[in-house]
């Protein structure tokens, strides 16, 4: 039987949901939990301080890091999930075989697949997968970060995540470097979404179209880099409104030069 999976959940600041975050890891049989966060977690979990200032990619750095002192492999879990009974085994055991292994992520309410991985268009659109695995383990281009484990040493050897990215496109980037992930049919995780960062905000317009921007030019930029600032500004119309614009135009001249 493989050991108990650790847990690094990168918390925001006065996390509402860290709690239940938390009690769902050890329900599952949770090894070490380390909370990568300005102020400490639930009792019983350990503490990796930073600062307010650092985006998702560098709190997920940091608490990888810290796992890695005492073990070869971790789950990477937002604080707003919560997991389903048998997950933990299912990815510790697809860890044996794959370096990088997503969880099936579900709508907190009412179960539909938010993504069972992430597609990378041709155009440099990247779209979630959100149709049933047909197979035990389901190769993909990337898994989202809100539940993926890591084989830490390969972690280490594609580079860990790129702290140029504050918020979003982190995960897809490691796992194009990498080459690929895959998915876990039977590890299911619930997903609030927005836990740690609103996704119908101005401020989460201008990390959409840095983060979005960034990624382009890093797969080779030209043509890839206007259909993706095209998808952005009609999501962001779309889900932020028009208020969003204008941050997300200074968010894509941002990534232009990160």
């Amino acid at each position: 039987m493989p050991a108990p999976l650790p847990i690094v959940i990168p918390a925001a600041p006065g996390s509402l949901w860290l709690e239940d975050c938390v009690r769902s890891a050890r329900d599952d049989g949770a090894g070490p939990i380390y909370v990568v966060s300005e102020e400490p977690g639930p009792a019983g979990t350990e503490h990796v301080p930073i600062h307010h200032s650092f985006g998702f990619a560098v709190r997920a750095n940091r608490g990888l890091e810290w796992a890695a002192k005492h073990g070869p492999r971790a789950l990477l879990l937002n604080d707003d999930t919560a997991l389903e009974p048998g997950t933990l085994g299912v990815l510790a055991a697809a860890l044996d075989d794959h370096p990088i292994v997503g969880a099936v992520v579900l709508d907190w309410e009412g179960g539909g697949i938010q993504q069972a991985g992430l597609d990378l268009g041709a155009s440099g659109r990247v779209r979630a997968i959100q149709t049933e695995p047909s197979a035990a383990i389901t190769a993909v281009p990337a898994v989202g970060g809100a539940a993926v484990a890591f084989d830490l040493a390969a972690w280490q050897a594609v580079g860990r995540f790129d702290e140029r990215f504050q918020f979003y496109m982190e995960d897809v980037d490691l796992c194009r470097r990498a080459g690929g992930a895959v998915v876990a049919r039977d590890a299911r995780v619930r997903h609030r979404g927005g836990g740690t960062r609103s996704h119908r905000s101005p401020d989460a317009a201008f990390h959409l179209g840095r983060s979005h921007t960034l990624l382009a030019r890093k797969m080779g930029g030209g043509p890839r880099l206007i259909t993706t600032a095209a998808y952005g500004a009609a999501w962001t119309a779309r889900s932020v409104g028009v208020v969003g614009l204008v941050p997300f135009v200074r968010g894509t001249i941002a990534g232009l030069f990160a």
